[in-house]
Parts: structure tokens; sequence; C-alpha cells
């Protein structure tokens, strides 16, 4: 007998599915492409346990026969192609075939459809039908798949958390309402309504359901074209940013894709206006003739090819590049928009170079204070120090005599051992990342409520992906609380949170909270940490008086690891007296 034979339809539809069928997300966007191919104006999708137990899309298209309804479970039937000339002219979003019959071999598949005059419906289990009749007739069709991945374990182990699955299914529908916005998109699970677009055809009205008023009336149309691409669409002012790229929105010929060539472009756009790690809100539209792009490239027709894709990069970063230059970027003196300057722009020692009678008494109080409250917990947990472990502490650095500062940016210092050169950016924010995890990992951290609850700026998407999350914020001191409008606001912080910095801070922690993956509460506040050190130390280029050097130099004699900077830069450099005076051929 041979060795190779030919797989069974139905193993085949099981292979197809691992390309096609990763989570709900996927068949969610299968099943709309199809809707919308079939020139749908009205799309409702309705899950259950966040499509577990159904995913149910409902369309008014134009439907299918009956005959159409058994060729469309087969593979690589489809409706969108008929000859290879169709593959280089194609303005459908879905025709792999796979989808169905794909869907099908991992879930329970029912099918009722119609085009007007009569219906049919037909039911598939293990990709085989198992029912099928006459039913009502309603133009249009409606999909439900039940139990998904009821017949592969493996798969339906290794899907995330509800909230966060759900939340890939809000941002898929999201970006699709954006790339169909005459078509009326509704997504429920539960039968609580998350999204819902009104087909206007307005991208800006399918924006603002996506985001708060605030980011949408600070959002600015742009344009340009050449003799290939027409591109268009909405980004944000500077001040309105995020920690990732998923906040980019590109849509060519009306479909949905990913491209982080496009993504760095308009990265660039911004490069010189966002602090680095900070990424815009852009919604970006791209028309071009069909023979210049290959969307066959992806089972999922996520990924496409561009023909001149040099030239319609240089387009996409001029359009935004010229906007922006056009646009009046002096923030107006409001309390939301002012914390979002100080999250972008802003840090302790521009804060001091503004008001240095006034903040800096104020920072350094602070720090006195939470140098005060530390020793006064050192006492509580321990009475005496051994003898040793003081000697230790105490030589780690050695008592260094101040003399002089470099270029605003490194403090040299001396003792009979030689020459120190200390990189006072580096020393602070080791300091602060000590000082900031040290409170972070405390068994007891002291909070106060806040008496008027803050409002976080964050996407539909975003809160539904925090809202498994919400326990990972009370070991940090933080209460956070979904309000009546389903946003968040923050209810309760820790005492070591700088007064005006809430939601600075808060931010910050949501960023590596929704960033991370199967990290546990210790990684999130090293991150945390770190990031808070770097963005509030004392900054290169900012000459800081005697006094000011001196609680420095204290402060990191006293730290745990006073040589590097948490991201492994050197604090401190030392020169021999014997180095030296080779340098100046005294001792050869």
């Amino acid at each position: 007998m041979g060795k190779i034979i030919q797989l069974s339809d139905s193993l085949s539809n099981l292979i197809a599915a691992g390309e096609v069928v990763e989570n709900m997300a996927s068949v969610v966007k299968e099943l709309v492409e199809n809707s919308i191919d079939a020139n749908s104006t009205k799309v409702r999708i309705d899950l259950l346990e966040v499509g577990l137990n159904e995913i149910k899309v409902i369309d008014d298209g134009d439907g299918m026969s009956k005959e159409d309804m058994k060729m469309s479970i087969k593979r690589h039937a489809t409706s969108k192609i008929k000859t290879s000339h169709d593959l280089y002219h194609i303005s459908s979003l879905g025709f792999r075939g796979e989808a169905l019959p794909s869907i099908a071999s991992v879930s329970h598949l029912e099918i009722i459809s119609s085009e007007g005059d009569s219906g049919y419906r037909i039911f598939m289990l293990k990709g085989e039908i198992k029912e099928s009749s006459e039913y009502a007739p309603r133009k249009g069709t409606s999909i439900a798949v039940r139990y998904l991945f009821y017949n592969t374990p493996a798969r339906l182990k290794h899907l995330k958390a509800t909230n966060t699955e759900l939340s890939y299914i809000v941002g898929y529908v999201n970006k699709i309402a954006l790339s169909h916005p005459k078509i009326a998109f509704t997504l429920t699970n539960d039968k609580k309504t998350i999204f819902q677009s009104t087909g206007s055809g307005e991208h800006l009205r399918v924006l603002s359901n996506i985001y708060s008023i605030e980011i949408i009336k600070n959002m600015v149309p742009f344009e340009d074209k050449n003799q290939y691409f027409e591109v268009s669409g909405y980004m944000t002012k500077p001040i309105f940013n995020r920690s990732n790229r998923n906040h980019i929105t590109i849509i060519v010929n009306n479909r949905m894709i990913k491209n982080s060539k496009i993504i760095y472009s308009i990265s660039e756009a911004y490069k010189t206006y966002l602090p680095i790690g900070k990424y815009p809100i852009v919604f970006l539209k791209i028309d071009l003739d069909p023979l210049l792009i290959d969307v066959n490239v992806h089972p999922q027709k996520l990924e496409v090819k561009f023909t001149e894709e040099r030239m319609l990069l240089s387009l996409i970063k001029k359009a935004i590049g010229d906007k922006l230059k056009s646009l009046m970027l002096i923030p107006e003196m409001k309390e939301k928009v002012v914390d979002n300057v100080k999250y972008e722009t802003l840090n302790l020692t521009s804060m001091i170079n503004e008001k240095p009678s006034l903040v800096k008494e104020d920072f350094v109080k602070y720090i006195d204070n939470l140098v005060e409250k530390k020793k006064q917990a050192d006492k509580t947990v321990k009475t005496e120090v051994p003898k040793k472990i003081e000697e230790e502490i105490i030589t780690k650095i050695p008592r260094l005599e101040y003399i002089g500062q470099y270029l605003g940016t490194y403090l040299i210092a001396q003792n009979e051992q030689g020459l120190f050169i200390i990189d006072q950016h580096a020393a602070a924010e080791r300091i602060r990342y000590e000082n900031y995890y040290r409170r972070m990992a405390s068994v007891s951290i002291e909070t106060y409520d806040l008496i008027i609850p803050i409002t976080l700026d964050l996407s539909n998407e975003e809160v539904i992906a925090l809202t498994d999350k919400l326990d990972l914020f009370p070991p940090l001191g933080i209460s956070l609380e979904i309000n009546m409008i389903n946003t968040i606001d923050i209810i309760k912080v820790p005492t070591w949170f700088i007064e005006g910095y809430e939601r600075i801070y808060t931010e910050e922690i949501v960023k590596f909270i929704l960033e991370g993956k199967d990290i546990g509460i210790m990684d999130v506040k090293d991150s945390l940490a770190k990031s808070l050190s770097c963005k509030h130390s004392i900054r290169a280029n900012k000459y800081i008086n005697k006094n000011e050097i001196d609680k420095l130099f204290h402060d990191l004699e006293n730290c745990e690891n006073p040589y590097t900077c948490p991201h492994g830069r050197p604090t401190i450099i030392k020169f021999t007296k014997e180095e030296i005076e080779k340098l100046f051929l005294r001792i050869m």
C-alpha cells in the first residue's frame, strides 16, 4: 500500500480551520466579511458567553438560494472569483473558500438564508449536513456558530480570558465599522449592546463610538494623493497618544489590513512630536487600483502586498507630516488637557525649572517626607540592624567630596581613592526606582480616596480588556470602578502618588497591564518602577545646587545596587590616581 494518501474532507477542513479559525474573533471576522460582500446595509453580531456558546451574525444582504447554501459549505467554493483574471481585480473582502467549511468542522453550524421569496435552513455537525429544511423567508442570511472548538480541546484550552477575547472582537468590529461606515453594525454580548454604529457614512461618527469626546475634538482630517494612491483619514494631535500601535487603523480599498511598514511611516511622521514608545491614534484610508495590490498572501487576508510601495509610504509620511506642521499645537489650559500634557511632555525637572521657588521646595519636602516615612517604617519592622550589614551598606559607595559639574549632566567628585564621575540622571533613576519598587512591594500600602473620581481616557476595547484585570490594581493601592457610561474611574490611589499625577501614574500602570502577556504583579511593579523612575528623575543638562547634590550622593549610598540605573547603565565611573598620572605621563 502506498504511503501517500488523500486526506478526507473532514480532516482537510480541520487543518484549514487551524489557519482560519484561531479564536472567536476570527469567526466573527469571516462571517461579517461575508455579510458585507452580500451587499448588506445592516449587520448584527450577537454573542453568548463571548461567542463560546454562540456567535450569530445576521444581515439583510442578498441572501442565498438552496443550491448556493449547499455549495457555500464546500471547500474552495466562492462567489467572489471565477477566473485567474479575477485574482488581480479583487474588490470583495473574502474569497479563499475555506471559511464556512473550516468553521463547520469545529462547531455546530446553522445557516438560514433567503433571497426574498423562500427560505432554507441547514444544520451541520463535524462538517457534515445533519438537517435541512424549508424556512420562513426573510431576505438576508443568519449564521449561528455554536459550541466552538467543542471537538478540538487543545484550541479551546489556549483561548485567553473571556474579556480579553471579547476585546479582540470589539477591536475588529471597531475597525470593520470604520472601513464600511455606510453599514450599520451592532455588537451584543449576552444581550448587552457593546457597539453600535448608524451607517451614516461618516467616519468621524464611527470614531465617536470608539473614543472619548475629548479625543474626537482633537482629531483632524488629512489627505493627499499622487499618480497611484489617494490617502485620507483622521489623526489625533500629539497630545493624545497611546503606548501601542493598536490604535492605528489602516483601510485599503475598504479592506482592513495590518502593515508594519505603513505603521512605521506614520510613526516617522510623528517622530519629533511624540515621546519614545508612544504612538498616535490614526485612521488611514488608502484608495488605489486593485492591480497595485495583492490581498491573497495571508490565511486571514490581513496582510497585503503593494506595487510601488515606496511611493505609498512616502505619500503617507508627507500627508501626516504636512498636517502636523500646519497645526497650532500649543495646548489649551484645560484641566484634562493639562493632565495629558504632563503625561507626554513634562516631568518634575521641567516643573522645577518653571517654578523654582515653589515647586522645588515642595519637591524637596516631598522627598524628605518619603525618607522620614521610610525610616519610621524600618524602625517598626526591625529594631536593630547587624553591624556587619550597616558597614556593608555604607561602603558600597565611598564617601565623596563634590568638585563640580560638567555639561549640566555629570557630577565630578573625589576622595583618597581617586576621581569619580556620576551620571546625575542615571543616579536619580536608580534612587527613584528603588523607592518606587519598595513602596509598591510593601505588604500594606497607604492609600487615600479621591474626593472627585478621575475618569481614564480609554477606548471601549481597552475598557473590556481591563475588566478581567481589575484585581491587579488593589495590590498597588489603586481602586478602579466601571462607571455608568461604561468607562473606568480612579477611586483610590496610594500616598506615594505625587499630587496632580494620579491620572498619569494610573495610566502607566494600565499600559503595562494591558500590554503584559501572562505577567505577574511583581513584573508589573518592576516595569512601572523603571518607567516612573526614568520619567521623573533629574535630567541631563540640568544644573543642580550643592544641597541637591549632597542629597543625591546620600541617597545613592543607601541604594541596594548603586552601581547601575534600572536599565543597566552605569551610575558612577572611577579613575584612580595611578590611571590619571599615567595619562599625564607622570608615571610609566
